[in-house]
């Protein structure tokens, strides 16, 4: 997700989140005909939006109140990034403060949310709290960044919750989704 755009980093991350729950909701819900089992996720169905997923996934207990909070937040910036006809970013201040409100991160960070970066005579200083007094110019870490810092690890959780195994390539630089032998069963057109 590197090179595209914010908008569709958004949408791409967000539809896998979907995807995941809707995985989860399949290998749950697998008994009775495929009609049957086809009409929960289309229309009108129980599990046909993203929302209802997530919901679903969090009053079952699969996943923990942080994933999701977070869920609902990166729903909220789809729907902003794919509903919206004008220019959007994930700098602009609405869409910064939800990133800034994610609690998953905030687990391995404890000041998620409040980094700050300024400028000084010999380079930049990255900081929380107040703003160091050798500073010049206070600068704006691109939401962009913020995001892309999230990310693993909110996917990571939501992943382990599901229980969904994470593992790397030969290489160790991509990671990739490992479901349970009992989800890999479930035909891709299905899916």
């Amino acid at each position: 997700l590197a090179d595209v755009s914010d908008r569709a980093r958004v949408i791409v991350v967000a539809s896998w989140i979907e995807e995941f729950l809707k995985v989860k909701l399949m290998n749950e819900f697998s008994k009775g005909n495929a009609d049957a089992r086809k009409s929960l996720f289309v229309g009108n169905g129980p599990f046909a939006t993203f929302s209802s997923k997530v919901n679903v996934a969090f009053c079952a207990g699969w996943i923990d109140g942080d994933v999701y909070h977070d869920i609902q937040v990166i729903r909220k910036l789809r729907n902003a990034f794919a509903h919206n006809v004008e220019p959007i970013s994930l700098d602009d201040e609405e869409t910064r403060t939800l990133i800034e409100s994610l609690k998953v991160p905030r687990r391995q960070f404890y000041d998620w949310g409040q980094l700050r970066a300024a400028s000084t005579s010999d380079g930049i200083v990255i900081y929380t709290g107040g703003r160091p007094p050798e500073t010049k110019e206070q600068l704006r870490i691109p939401g962009a960044a913020t995001f892309r810092m999230a990310l693993p690890l909110v996917v990571a959780v939501l992943a382990s919750n599901l229980g969904i195994t994470l593992v790397m390539d030969e290489e160790n630089t991509i990671a990739k989704i490992k479901f349970p032998t009992h989800m890999e069963n479930i035909p891709k057109m299905d899916r």
